[in-house]
């Protein structure tokens, strides 16, 4: 069972069958807080969160049924003292969508030296509180100083460059902030490639197929990751430890070291 996890695929209209493997992977157990799914539809990228809390598990499976998408990423919340859909993941801006999961309680004590480095057209797009939308933003900023915020094609490889410097950032923000906070695992995309990084706990990789007749081509590619701590079994990979996995519109995959 995960909180967090992040999907790409060539084929949206074959996603439940790719996933019917793994579907009680997709199932966050009970309370929950608040909990959401960004997705992409005919190149849009939508969200749908609910802000309310729930005393019985939620199905992502059971939504992703409803609505197929090659870009979807999924977070559920723990009980964190905040509310509403401002705080609510997973957070957009424009082609882009990010969740994380839950950083120390401490981490906001660090968001004033994070957002120096935010620009204030960045800053007004900042609607709650959460540590991870302002990590977000501190990785929109990178990719802004880089020109790269707009662009639809951007190379996995220097969009995980900003998330590794976003992340770096983070940490001298709580170094200065006098506070040992630990952020969450981290899933985003822009809807044409997705990033996985694994911070803290474990974070999950499987190549999706679905089954083809014998004479058919097998052309569905997917890739699902996902952030749980417990060995999600047979036909999983698991990412290293402070690494992020780039995964490409044509679905290829790389993983690297942050610190490198």
């Amino acid at each position: 069972m995960t909180q967090l996890f992040g999907l790409i695929c060539n084929q949206p209209q074959r996603v439940a069958q790719a996933l019917e493997p793994v579907r009680d992977l997709l199932v966050s157990p009970a309370p929950i807080a608040r909990w959401g799914l960004g997705y992409v539809q005919s190149g849009e990228v939508l969200l749908s969160r609910t802000p309310k809390s729930t005393e019985v598990p939620v199905d992502f499976y059971g939504v992703l049924e409803q609505l197929p998408s090659d870009y979807v990423i999924g977070h559920a919340c723990r009980a964190d003292g905040l509310a509403g859909n401002a705080n609510t993941q997973p957070f957009r801006f424009r082609r882009w969508m990010f969740a994380m999961d839950a950083a120390s309680d401490r981490f906001l004590e660090a968001t004033p030296y994070m957002l120096e480095h935010v620009p204030e057209f960045l800053r007004r797009n900042i609607k709650g509180k959460t540590a991870a939308e302002h990590v977000f933003h501190v990785f929109l900023s990178f990719l802004h100083d880089a020109g790269s915020l707009d662009n639809h094609n951007l190379d996995p490889a220097d969009a995980r460059r900003a998330l590794r410097d976003a992340v770096a950032l983070a940490a001298n923000a709580c170094t200065r902030a006098g506070v040992d906070a630990k952020m969450g695992n981290i899933v985003t995309s822009n809807s044409r490639s997705m990033l996985a990084a694994r911070l803290d706990g474990a974070v999950w990789m499987r190549r999706l197929k679905v089954p083809v007749a014998k004479r058919e081509t097998e052309t569905f590619k997917g890739v699902l990751a996902v952030s749980c701590t417990d060995d999600p079994g047979e036909g999983f990979e698991e990412i290293p430890p402070r690494s992020i996995l780039a995964v490409a519109r044509d679905i290829r995959t790389d993983i690297a070291s942050m610190d490198d």
